[in-house]
């Protein structure tokens, strides 16, 4: 199965590329969630440029050192940010393909979970928000994000690919990630029915 799920998705495959040969980092998962859930407490409320080890440090008790044992640094991190908001894309999309059929049905679920993002943060998870501040503390390192070119070229040669044809998964996708963007910059701020009926409009537009 071919996993894309928007522009953090590729960004998180390109940080983790590029540590794969990195020493595993020890230490019980409990103190690493704790520490996770912490770093995306800190993002959300103060947000991206609040992420440093030191303010992490002072929010979570722990040392410094401590903290380097789990991440052995501020790219790690954000990885490790990632993969957690990636795992809640993945399981929106993974939730929304029984809803398609033929042989675009992943296509159309992946276009749908963008759109849906907006719904986890208005069901109290604050997911754009925290998913602004990730994409924003990895853009401080531009060596990270250059090869997300070469991967949205992969997934826009399977748009070209599909029965619904290149141009149309590609607007219904550019939409739902350019209304998501305004979001995230506080450009409009859309009430929870015309939400819907944007959503509802980018599907039918698919289905079609």
């Amino acid at each position: 199965m071919y996993r894309s799920d928007g522009l953090c998705y590729y960004a998180c495959i390109i940080v983790r590329r590029q540590s794969m040969n990195a020493k595993p980092r020890g230490g019980r998962p409990s103190k690493r969630n704790y520490i996770l859930m912490a770093a995306e407490q800190l993002v959300k409320s103060h947000g991206a440029a609040q992420l440093t080890f030191d303010k992490l440090s002072e929010e979570t008790g722990i040392s410094k050192g401590g903290l380097l044992y789990h991440f052995a640094s501020k790219d790690e991190l954000v990885l490790a940010m990632m993969e957690r908001l990636i795992d809640t894309r993945e399981q929106l999309r993974e939730d929304l393909t029984p809803q398609f059929d033929g042989p675009d049905a992943e296509l159309k679920a992946l276009i749908m979970s963008e759109a849906n993002v907006q719904r986890v943060a208005k069901d109290g998870n604050d997911e754009l928000a925290l998913d602004s501040a990730v994409l924003c503390a990895a853009s401080h390192n531009r060596d990270l994000l250059k090869p997300l070119q070469g991967r949205f070229e992969e997934l826009f040669a399977r748009f070209d690919a599909s029965q619904m044809g290149g141009d149309k998964a590609r607007i219904a996708f550019f939409a739902v990630l350019g209304e998501r963007l305004m979001q995230q910059l506080g450009m409009m701020d859309s009430d929870p029915q015309e939400r819907d009926v944007f959503v509802q409009a980018i599907r039918k537009y698919i289905e079609e």
